[in-house]
């Protein structure tokens, strides 16, 4: 398994990601993907919806969706997470649409990595759009990795089990290392969290609620 989500923020993630994650019997990871956003006359403005949909037949399924910014989508606080609750996205191609558009690339569904696609729409900007706010000064705009900002309250009891690299935050850095020990069973294992010997979805599910807005 990749352990390299890139970009992470409790905004979107926690908004929609969690609640499917927290209750479901057998959650799988989402697929992440984020980069630019291009027309054919130009980078895409602020505020057009960027959709991740899987299609069967007539069935059409809106995994996740982010806002542009900067030409960008996926980036903080904007991500992008197919989610793939149920465990069946594995190995289906997931399309792309831009205020409605579909673009020109597409990507298969893989649990737990995260892909760097820069989408192009063809056709011209759009004349109208609905501006979202401004991005932070960390938006990454070449790929780059955004982080979320410093909390200003100290962390709770609950919050400081799963925070990994015990640098008052619970982020990306803690997401890594829960990754990179995805699945292992070895005593006093930093990832474990819930002290319950193993490094499992239920770990992840203790990262997500405490993750630091």
């Amino acid at each position: 398994m990749k352990s390299v989500l890139k970009i992470l923020t409790p905004v979107l993630f926690m908004g929609f990601f969690l609640p499917g994650l927290a209750f479901a019997q057998s959650p799988s990871l989402p697929h992440q993907f984020f980069g630019s956003v291009n027309y054919t006359n130009g980078a895409a403005p602020n505020g057009l919806v960027v959709e991740a949909r899987i299609i069967n037949g007539s069935v059409v399924a809106v995994v996740g969706s982010s806002v542009t910014a900067g030409g960008n989508y996926g980036y903080n606080p904007n991500l992008l997470f197919a989610l793939d609750n149920d465990g069946v996205h594995a190995g289906q191609t997931v399309e792309f649409y831009v205020n409605g558009i579909k673009a020109n690339e597409t990507k298969t569904f893989t649990n737990g990595e995260s892909t760097n696609l820069n989408l192009t729409v063809p056709a011209s900007l759009p004349t109208t759009t609905t501006l979202s706010p401004t991005p932070s000064e960390n938006t990454g705009s070449s790929g780059g990795v955004t982080t979320p900002s410093t909390p200003t309250t100290p962390l709770s009891a609950a919050a400081q089990k799963v925070d990994a690299n015990k640098d008052g935050k619970i982020d990306v850095l803690d997401f890594n290392t829960l990754m990179v020990n995805w699945g292992k069973t070895t005593a006093n294992n930093v990832a474990d969290f819930n002290g319950d010997g193993k490094v499992d979805v239920f770990d992840f599910n203790l990262l997500m609620i405490n993750w630091t807005l």
